[in-house]
């Protein structure tokens, strides 16, 4: 099935990947009237289904990327935004570039290479103990199976069906991430699937703040 993907490059600003949570609760405490821009429901209630509005740092450029209908929202956000204060810098909104794309999403024949350029967030408080018992082997499955369920969530959130059983290789090695001032591990690497994704688009948790974020990759240089 095809998706519609709403991306706002905010050009001539540079940020590190910290910076860009502060720009997502810029906007969310500017606009809470849109649940899409911060998935609360109420104050202590989230919403846990995926993110239709993610924040990313592309080449050290603040990207936001909306999906369907939340395009709107952005579109009526950054109509007025001209600042974003990110605690440390004010950052002006000088430049805004607009990319609007359909892309296709869902099982297919052949299968795709893709690469977490930033590090995927795989483990919860449930399984990251589970993991840390297991020997090296044992690890690769049970990252096999999240990322498995990653694919199927998204899917589902989004509507699209899953006409067939996912199948997934994986090439990853973890890395240390600083979430939430905690730190956590994360995975970075390759990974082949019969499923098409969607370029910059994230899976598993906080994709919303920039983690997960695939791109495709050209070069098949996976075994």
């Amino acid at each position: 099935m095809d998706i519609k993907l709403l991306t706002v490059r905010l050009e001539g600003n540079k940020v590190k990947s910290r910076d860009i949570p502060k720009i997502r609760g810029y906007l969310a405490e500017k606009f809470p009237n849109y649940m899409e821009l911060h998935n609360h429901i109420e104050k202590d209630k989230f919403n846990y289904t995926y993110p239709v509005i993610q924040y990313k740092s592309i080449k050290g450029v603040p990207n936001i990327i909306a999906i369907n209908d939340a395009s709107k929202i952005l579109i009526d956000v950054f109509y007025d935004v001209k600042e974003i204060d990110i605690k440390d810098k004010l950052m002006s909104i000088l430049e805004k570039g607009y990319i609007l794309k359909t892309m296709e999403i869902g099982c297919c024949k052949e299968i795709n290479e893709y690469e977490f350029l930033t590090p995927w967030m795989a483990l919860n408080q449930n399984n990251h103990e589970k993991y840390l018992k297991l020997k090296e082997e044992e690890r690769a499955g049970l990252l096999k199976k999240i990322l498995i369920g990653n694919i199927l969530s998204m899917s589902k959130s989004l509507e699209c069906w899953v006409d067939k059983p996912i199948e997934v290789f994986i090439k990853i090695r973890p890395v240390e991430v600083n979430y939430k001032n905690k730190k956590m591990i994360g995975f970075k690497g390759r990974f082949m699937t019969n499923f098409m994704i969607p370029e910059y688009l994230g899976i598993g948790k906080s994709v919303s703040r920039g983690f997960g974020t695939v791109v495709k990759v050209k070069d098949r240089s996976f075994m």
